[in-house]
């Protein structure tokens, strides 16, 4: 930790400072009275933009994908009690995510803290089971000591959520303390050993696998993983909501795992003799529920890596713990590449084929509705090489996940929680990040009327972003399992929602309206090319709602 010259101001300033040494460029918030001193001391920076959401749970979102985005912190501002609530749904996909997060949660002055005040909530206990610590200085001069603690451990092993809680009075202490830089946790290094014995496995191996998972998240771990697959000849299959990670037009990209994998895919890859896992906690999902690898003890050799010893071992006992950085992992066997000089690629083609197959785009018959498919057909043919794609949950999205092909310098943020409404705001965090890319959001009418709102905040600060959202009137996983379950017996699916291009220009964005298969691509062309904030209505087919039904 590096700290600054001391100066007399206010803690709320020295909070500020701390967040500017640590390099946060922009900070999400819905304001609110019990931390106004933390906002004013915004007032006169220039260095750090405060984006004023529409929601808190938009903020959390937001900062979420900042994250994503960048590999440090995001962090967002709330005020106490709702606020924070609201904001939970960020801590727990920032969990589930792997990702790092820091909540700054303004609270009860201290002389009413434990008094039933207004708004009070006891965070150490609410949160303990989504934040990795809720930290609660007391003192003024505490503070950059917490922020520099919370960036540390949001960063370190596996990433996730900090609470960070501010007494109201607090922030006004006039302090003199010195800034303390945060320093981003030191990335684990590996065992040489450990990285030849891996690469002896994997040369004995007939039939090799990578699974890649989303803590391969810089483009040099991503170019690194590229290069184990190619010296290898490695087929990748890429975890729960990891179609970024890896090349989707690439030779030996497997396809990723859905929440259910389709039985073409599962057949293909469930022949492999050796999984190498990096970068995945491989959890229910990624396994299909620990099936595959199986628990606890695997058919298959398993060579597991991750930067956290407690991830490893978990449900599934791997042949070889490898507790080491992706990253770091990936470079060091690329200088095995003398082990890998074997014709593996029958087995490569073999695992890569179903994938192949499925994300050759077919036109459905003609329908009542517009086949989604064809829309993300015509979004990979005009979206630009260096796209930021965001995808909310539903099954809708499984149109996405089987048809775009997401280039070596795309970006496509999804989240692993599952959670609905992390599409919109994902969205705006990526136009404000990258103001000269295309961003494009696909949501369904769920998820729209969940966070939505947030086109707001694109209007309010000119992000340039383009949503999809597929109107299906209809929370289409759930009907979806109800329909497994309970044949003829769907209940409490049903959703009335709005013709969103006139939604849209409500809020003074573009609005366009899809209607039938044969408008698809012009519209889809005229709003990619077509500069400002955008809403397309898609009025898709219901009796096509997911890819794989």
């Amino acid at each position: 930790m590096m700290a600054s010259a001391s100066q007399e101001r206010s803690a709320a300033a020295l909070l500020i400072d701390s967040l500017a040494a640590a390099g946060v460029a922009r900070v999400f918030c819905v304001p609110g009275e019990s931390y106004l001193s933390a906002l004013d001391a915004f007032y006169d920076r220039d260095d750090i933009a405060l984006i004023t959401c529409a929601h808190e749970s938009g903020a959390g979102y937001m900062a979420l994908a900042q994250a994503r985005l960048t590999g440090e912190p995001g962090v967002a501002f709330v005020s106490r009690g709702p606020g924070a609530t609201n904001a939970s749904i960020a801590l727990h996909a920032a969990g589930q995510d792997g990702m790092p997060l820091i909540v700054f949660v303004g609270d009860v002055s201290r002389d009413e803290a434990g008094r039933g005040a207004f708004q009070e909530v006891d965070y150490s206990r609410t949160f303990s089971d989504l934040a990795k610590a809720v930290l609660q200085p007391q003192q003024g001069q505490h503070l950059s000591r917490a922020v520099a603690r919370a960036w540390q451990l949001a960063t370190a092993g596996t990433p996730g959520p900090v609470v960070v809680v501010l007494p109201e009075d607090m922030l006004a202490d006039r302090v003199s303390m010195p800034t303390i830089t945060p320093q981003t946790a030191a990335r684990a290094a590996v065992d040489p050993s450990q990285v030849e014995q891996a690469a002896a496995w994997l040369a004995e191996a007939e039939r090799p696998l990578l699974i890649a998972g989303g803590q391969i998240h810089s483009p040099d771990e991503r170019a690194a993983l590229e290069r184990v697959a190619d010296q290898w000849n490695l087929p990748v299959l890429g975890a729960f909501r990891q179609q970024e990670v890896f090349p989707n037009g690439h030779r030996c990209w497997a396809g990723q795992v859905g929440f259910v994998m389709p039985p073409s895919i599962g057949e293909a890859v469930a022949d492999a003799d050796l999984i190498l896992a990096v970068g995945t906690r491989l959890g229910d999902i990624t396994t299909q529920g620990y099936t595959f690898p199986g628990a606890p003890t695997p058919v298959q050799k398993l060579i597991h890596v991750y930067p956290d010893a407690q991830a490893i071992g978990r449900n599934i006992e791997p042949g070889l713990a490898i507790v080491a950085d992706s990253g770091v992992f990936l470079d060091a066997l690329t200088r095995h590449a003398d082990k890998s000089m074997r014709d593996l690629s029958a087995w490569t083609d073999k695992a890569t084929g179903a994938n192949r197959e499925l994300m050759r785009y077919r036109p459905l018959e003609a329908g009542d509705g517009v086949d989604f498919g064809r829309v993300v057909d015509a979004v990979g043919r005009h979206a630009s090489a260096d796209c930021v794609f965001s995808i909310d949950a539903g099954n809708f999205s499984s149109w996405v996940q089987r048809y775009l092909v997401v280039g070596r310098d795309q970006r496509l943020l999804g989240s692993a929680s599952g959670a609905m409404g992390g599409g919109v705001p994902a969205g705006v965090a990526a136009a404000l990040e990258y103001p000269r890319r295309m961003v494009i959001v696909f949501v369904g009418d769920g998820g729209a009327l969940m966070t939505g709102n947030e086109i707001a905040t694109a209007a309010q600060y000119g992000a340039d972003l383009k949503v999809i959202v597929a109107r299906n009137k209809v929370y289409g996983t759930i009907k979806g399992h109800q329909e497994k379950q309970f044949p003829g017996r769907a209940i409490a699916t049903d959703l009335a929602s709005p013709d969103f291009a006139e939604w849209a220009r409500a809020f003074g964005l573009t609005g366009y309206r899809i209607t039938a298969d044969d408008g698809v691509d012009a519209v889809i062309g005229e709003a990619l090319a077509t500069p400002g904030a955008a809403v397309i209505h898609v009025d898709q087919r219901g009796d096509r709602i997911s890819a794989y039904a």
